[in-house]
C-alpha cells in the first residue's frame, strides 16, 4: 500500500469471477483489489490461473492445451521457452471479409466478425463471447448465438473487457461449443483454467480462442476524463475509435479528432505495462492489423482448430486470403519484440514487490517514483 492506496496489476479478465461471490462490486472500477476470500475459500486456487500472478507455468504440468507442437510457448514460463518472437504457428496470412458492407462497419477487414458468423452457421461453435459496449463505451462481454448478434461486437473498444466472465455465462447457459474473442490476457486466463484439468469447470466446452494483437488498453475512467478535458468530447457522442499511423482517432457525428497515441500514456492500464504478449500467443488464431495492408487483417494460425476456422471461412467465400510477405511478418515481429523489451524491466520490478497471492501489490510506476524520490 502506498499513501493509503492500493494499485494492483489486475487485468480485469473476469477469470476469478466464479470464485469471488462479490466480484460484481469491482465492475465499475475495472479492477480486483483483493481476491476476496483471503485464501480460505479458494486456498490459492485463483493464483494458479490469474494471468498476472507471475506464477510458474501451470500449463507445463501434464498435458498443456498448447502443446500441439511439442514445446510450450507460454512466454512467462520458467520451464518452457519461446522459439519465435510471435509464438509458435502454422502459417501467417492476410485476410479480409468479402462483404464490403461488413468491412465498412468493422475494423481492419472485419475478418474476426466474418469468421465467427460462419463458425455459427456451419456448427463449428454454438456460442461466441465477444466484447460489446455501453453508451459510454464501457466494454462488456456478450454471448452471441447468431450471426446478427455477433455484429454487436464489431469494432475495437480500447478498454479492458472481462471476457472470461462471458465464458462462464455461456457455460452456465448450456452451450457446448464456445468461442471467445479476447486480448492476450483473456486468452491466457482461459488456457490456465483449462490446464487445471478440473472437470467441474467444464472448460472443455471452450473450443476456439481468437486472440487480438495489442500493445495496451486504457482505463475507462481516465480515457473518458482525458477526452472531455482535453478535446471537449462527450464519450456518449463518440461513434468509433481507431488507431492509424501512431494516432488515436476519435470519430463523432460532427468531426474526427486526431490525438497522438503517446499523449494517452497516462490513461494506460498498469497491467499493460507488465505484459509481454503482443500477439496473443496462446490463441488458436491471432488477429490484428500489424503487418498487413490497410483494410486487411494479419492472421497467425497457430492450431488445427484455428486452421479449420480459416479454411471453412475461406471455402465458403466469407473471407478472402492472401500471402503475407516476409516484410509484413518482420514488422509484426518488431512490434512484438518492442513490447517485450519495453516491459521486461517493469515485470522484474513488479515481481519483486508483489505479495505471494497478489492481493496487495504496489503500483510499479508509483513505487518506482517513490524509491527515486520523485
Amino acid at each position: 500500500m502506498v499513501n493509503g492506496r492500493r494499485f494492483p496489476v489486475c487485468c480485469y479478465c473476469g477469470a476469478c469471477a466464479a470464485f469471488i461471490p462479490d466480484f460484481k462490486k469491482y465492475k465499475d472500477e475495472e479492477i480486483v483489489f483483493d481476491k476476496g476470500c483471503g485464501g480460505t475459500v479458494s486456498k490459492g486456487f485463483c493464483f494458479g490461473f490469474c494471468p498476472r500472478s507471475f506464477a510458474a507455468c501451470r500449463l507445463c504440468e501434464g498435458e498443456c492445451p498448447r502443446m500441439e507442437y511439442g514445446v510450450c510457448d507460454f512466454s512467462p514460463c520458467a520451464s518452457g521457452h519461446e522459439e519465435r518472437i510471435l509464438g509458435h504457428y502454422k502459417e501467417i496470412i492476410s485476410a479480409r471479409a468479402t462483404d464490403k458492407g461488413l468491412r465498412e462497419v468493422g475494423q481492419d477487414g472485419s475478418v474476426i466478425t466474418a469468421m465467427l458468423c460462419e463458425a455459427l452457421r456451419s456448427g463449428i461453435i454454438d456460442a461466441a463471447v465477444v466484447a460489446t459496449r455501453t453508451e459510454d463505451w464501457r466494454a462488456e462481454p456478450f454471448v452471441a448465438t447468431t450471426p446478427e448478434e455477433v455484429l454487436r461486437g464489431k469494432g475495437p473498444k480500447y478498454t479492458a473487457c472481462p471476457s472470461v466472465l462471458g465464458v462462464w455465462e455461456a457455460i452456465d447457459r448450456g452451450y457446448e461449443k464456445i468461442a471467445m474473442v479476447g486480448t492476450g490476457c483473456n486468452v491466457e486466463a482461459v488456457r490456465r483454467l483449462q490446464a487445471l484439468h478440473d472437470s467441474a469447470l467444464e472448460l472443455d466446452r471452450v473450443k476456439l480462442l481468437i486472440g487480438l494483437f495489442g500493445t495496451e488498453a486504457f482505463w475507462h475512467r481516465d480515457l473518458v476524463a482525458f477526452l472531455s478535458e482535453r478535446e471537449g468530447i462527450n464519450i456518449r457522442d463518440v461513434e468509433r475509435f481507431y488507431v492509424s499511423k501512431g494516432d488515436f482517432i476519435v470519430v463523432t457525428e460532427e468531426k474526427e479528432f486526431i490525438i497522438p497515441t503517446k499523449d494517452l500514456d497516462p490513461c494506460v492500464r498498469d497491467t499493460c505495462r507488465v505484459c509481454e504478449d503482443f500477439s496473443s500467443q496462446l490463441a488458436d488464431v491471432s488477429a490484428g492489423s500489424s503487418g498487413s495492408p490497410v483494410g486487411w487483417t494479419s492472421l497467425i494460425i497457430r492450431t488445427q482448430v484455428g486452421e479449420e476456422l480459416v479454411n471453412v471461412s475461406d471455402s465458403a467465400e466469407i473471407i478472402e486470403t492472401r500471402e503475407l510477405d516476409a516484410k509484413g511478418i518482420e514488422k509484426m515481429g518488431k512490434f512484438a519484440f518492442n513490447k517485450k523489451d519495453r516491459n521486461y524491466g517493469m515485470i522484474r520490478e513488479q515481481m519483486e514487490i508483489c505479495s505471494a497471492c497478489l492481493t496487495n501489490p504496489y503500483s510499479f510506476t508509483l513505487y518506482r517514483d517513490m524509491r527515486r524520490g520523485v
